[in-house]
């Protein structure tokens, strides 16, 4: 509790110097050692009683238990003698000798008369009663009830049962009080009672009954005051509650010697304890012992024995020290925790965020300081934490409310400015520049709209709009000069729309119009029908996530085809552009050499204007995207095929040495009029891999990404089954398995998050269809399908409603013979190079 951690703190820091005159003797280690395990016989703590009175001790406290008579076997024996003796009628010599030897030998062995004998004869030995609240309530024996004071009334503690000094030793000691101690609700010890209520009297505590005799007082010279002024003994004024508790001002020592003077019970009874340290003071003997099961008290953050609070509140009484929560206290605490709810009501919410940070602040500084003053110079206690925690709060939530408010004005804005930035996006990503620009400078300059700009400016590069491309790169030199290299591709642009104006002119005379709407090819000055290579161009159909896509012909033959294209000169410069025009046509032969009924057949490849060009075969249909919605969902037995043929493709191409890397809906296609499949852009995710990295441009889609790719490692075909799985999930519900708010959110769960099982969104959906979904996207390579060949396998399985366990999984193994043209040359494009195998290597499961 915070209340108690300030108090704690405050009285620590203002410990006066302890009484002198207290001096404990501890029944330690030391003393159990030279003495012998615990309990004691009544004998040695007679002894000690003996040596302390001898010493001058002015008052003795001993708080060890004496509630049970000590008992010795032979001591009955002995009183059964003195009986027969004391009975018979015959007086010799001999009788007269054997009583006087009993007599001698029972007082050797009644360590209790003993005891009781040294109590009598030092005449100031007070000893402990322990009382409990459960048990059965007993009166109060005479010897007790002599030492206590008159019933102190309801307010103070009432306990139920007690335990008291046998007869022998409580009458004979100069009183019994009690040693009982109240713990707060958090188990630390902050207050004593100095009178219990008991019997209908008030029995006082043993440290009361100390600082009684030591002051040569009686109880009949203690009364009680007002309650807010604690009691008074003779004219010492002890500071107390209306409870009769006393809360002392705990005197701590930094030391390991302890706070007050501490001597072994073992030195005392050996005469080795200092002179003269015992004349004249207050002697409380005790346990010290720090052995298992040992007795301990928790005062604020330190642990003490019974004993050291016991000369804690001895200490306190005799120099007139406590805390005290004075009447008034309480009605302050309240008057304080309205004036707070006033104060975060009416004034809070009028001040400026600044003031009213520092408004909250210094009241409840006020408040704690004021708490601490009063707790450490004056030893009153008022309690206003409650009001400092108002305070604390209610500004606290007023300036999360202003925050919310500014907040919620600076959202509009920002959400209107986000939209203008989200459409122009959208329009961008269908091809409308111009009208994606209108909307993109209209948003606030930021890092992310520079960056939407930049690649603005590079799709209008790429369609040979340099004068619109010029424009971008000024608008993003107007907010920031330096921004990546915009200077350079302002100043190209520029130079380039020149040059385009002028060889326009030039050659308008001499060549033939095209017909309208005839698409520009970059570089291309004429104005006559676009030709690449020997392809002549009709029109634009797309943009591909090469650049964009053109529909073809070739006029020798009349085949219509698909060019793809990437302005290599945009992408690369220097070493690097050799280097990519060599992979270029590289991944260009790779996928060309692949001969497969559901993989896009690839014609030729080659570079003009700036532009290196792929041309394949025009598919019918449209890709699988459209098909990917909740609402537009294949019939589950088609996109079972379609999966099952695209696997088919990619073990063919895995054979080959060939990785897709970028699998997913748009990019297989798929004719619904003749069922027909086709996977298309192999090479293309390698050779976009391989480019400079431009945020907004995707290169391969995260969502389907394996694990391994996202983490940057080498990948194998094993790769492209985990992109088909996810795939396979999406046709098959409408959503993908793994989502994130975020690319780092996205890459974590594709990571480490395991997908859902397909039927939690299909219930409808069959156990084999699932089980292949899940076999597919486990995280590990090793843990999924490990070829194409099985996927399908179990792919077709499951249509054909067999839900038998998919067969042993294959060892995936890059150097296993393929059908058709050896690709070994081109194995540092697609995968790392196979391990070799040992000729005494198990065949490969299902290799042709």
């Amino acid at each position: 509790m915070l209340e108690h951690k300030l108090y704690d703190a405050a009285i620590r820091t203002s410990s006066p110097a302890p009484l002198a005159d207290v001096v404990i003797v501890g029944i330690d280690d030391a003393s159990l050692a030279a003495l012998g395990p615990w309990p004691w016989s009544r004998d040695i703590h007679a002894r000690l009683i003996d040596r302390l009175s001898a010493a001058g001790a002015q008052t003795v406290v001993y708080t060890p238990a004496f509630t049970q008579p000590q008992s010795d076997r032979g001591l009955a024996y002995l009183r059964k003698i003195r009986d027969t003796l004391s009975a018979s009628t015959e007086a010799t010599p001999l009788t007269a000798e054997l009583g006087r030897v009993v007599g001698e030998a029972e007082a050797a062995l009644d360590g209790d008369a003993r005891l009781a004998a040294s109590i009598q004869r030092a005449g100031n030995v007070f000893l402990a009663s322990r009382y409990e609240n459960a048990g059965a309530a007993a009166p109060l024996p005479a010897y007790v009830r002599r030492s206590t004071a008159p019933d102190p009334g309801t307010t103070a503690t009432t306990l139920q049962s007690a335990q008291h000094p046998i007869p022998s030793l409580g009458t004979v000691a100069a009183g019994v009080g009690h040693v009982y101690a109240e713990p707060d609700n958090d188990g630390r010890v902050r207050q004593i009672p100095l009178l219990l209520r008991y019997d209908s009297v008030g029995v006082p505590s043993l440290a009361l009954l100390a600082v009684q005799h030591s002051l040569h007082l009686g109880l009949d010279d203690l009364r009680a005051l007002d309650a807010s002024e604690g009691l008074r003994l003779g004219g010492l004024n002890i500071p107390t509650n209306a409870g009769v508790m006393l809360r002392p001002r705990w005197q701590v020592s930094g030391d390991s010697a302890g706070t007050f003077p501490t001597l072994s019970a073992a030195s005392v009874l050996d005469g080795t304890a200092p002179a003269g340290s015992l004349k004249g003071k207050i002697v409380l003997v005790g346990e010290m012992t720090d052995a298992p099961g040992a007795t301990a008290v928790r005062v604020g953050e330190r642990l003490f024995h019974p004993v050291e609070e016991l000369a804690q509140a001895v200490s306190s009484m005799r120099l007139g020290l406590g805390v005290v929560e004075p009447g008034w206290a309480m009605p302050v605490t309240w008057l304080g925790l309205a004036l707070a709810l006033l104060y975060v009501v009416l004034v809070a919410p009028r001040l400026a965020r600044p003031l009213l940070v520092a408004g909250g602040g210094g009241l409840a500084l006020a408040g704690v300081v004021t708490e601490w003053t009063l707790l450490r110079y004056g030893g009153l206690w008022l309690s206003l934490l409650l009001p400092v925690l108002a305070v604390l709060t209610g500004t606290t939530v007023v300036a999360l409310l202003h925050q919310g408010q500014r907040s919620e004005t600076s959202a509009r804005s920002a959400e209107a400015a986000e939209a203008d930035r989200m459409m122009g996006l959208a329009l961008q990503g269908q091809g409308q520049l111009d009208m994606a620009f209108e909307r993109l400078r209209k948003v606030p300059a930021s890092g992310a709209l520079l960056d939407n700009l930049y690649h603005l400016a590079e799709d209008f590069e790429r369609k040979r709009h340099f004068g619109k491309a010029q424009a971008v790169y000024e608008h993003i030199l107007r907010h920031d000069r330096h921004y990546k290299d915009a200077r350079s591709r302002y100043k190209r642009a520029k130079t380039q729309a020149q040059r385009g104006a002028q060889a326009s002119l030039g050659a308008a005379d001499s060549l033939p119009s095209a017909s309208a709407g005839t698409p520009r090819l970059p570089g291309d000055a004429s104005v006559g029908v676009p030709m690449l290579g020997r392809y002549q161009i009709d029109r634009e159909i797309g943009k591909g996530a090469m650049g964009v896509v053109y529909l073809g012909r070739d006029p020798k033959i009349g085949r219509v085809v698909a060019i793809k294209t990437l302005a290599l000169g945009q992408e690369f410069e220097g070493d690097a552009l050799i280097d990519a025009r060599a992979r270029f046509f590289r991944e260009a032969e790779t996928a060309g050499r692949l001969q497969h009924p559901n993989i896009v057949t690839i014609f030729d490849a080659g570079e003009e204007h700036d532009l290196a060009y792929i041309a394949m075969e025009f598919l019918k249909g449209q890709d699988l995207t459209h098909a990917c919605g909740q609402d537009r969902l294949l019939p589950v037995p088609t996109v079972l095929s379609i999966a099952a043929r695209v696997a088919d493709a990619l073990d063919y191409a895995h054979a080959h040495n060939v990785v897709h890397r970028d699998i997913k809906p748009a990019n297989i296609m798929f004719d619904s009029g003749t069922d027909a499949v086709k996977v298309t852009d192999f090479g293309i995710a390698r050779i976009t891999d391989s480019s400079k990295t431009r945020t907004g441009l995707v290169l391969g889609t995260p969502s389907f990404m394996s694990p391994e790719q996202l983490a940057g490692k080498k990948v194998d075909g094993r790769s492209d089954l985990y992109s088909l799985g996810i795939t396979l999930f999406q046709l098959l519900t409408g959503t993908l398995p793994l989502r994130g708010a975020s690319m780092t959110e996205l890459m974590h769960k594709i990571a480490s998050v395991e997908a859902p099982d397909v039927r939690q969104l299909r219930p409808e959906l069959s156990a084999a269809v699932a089980k292949v979904v899940a076999l597919s996207l486990q995280k590990r390579p090793e843990a999924r399908y490990q070829t194409g060949r099985q996927f399908a396998a179990d792919l077709r399985q499951a249509l054909a409603g067999d839900a038998q366990s998919s067969p042993e999984a294959v060892v995936y193994d890059a150097d296993r013979d393929a059908t058709g043209q050896e690709m070994a040359d081109f194995q540092e494009t697609v995968m790392e190079p196979p391990a070799v195998r040992g000729a005494a290597a198990p065949p490969i499961s299902g290799a042709p």
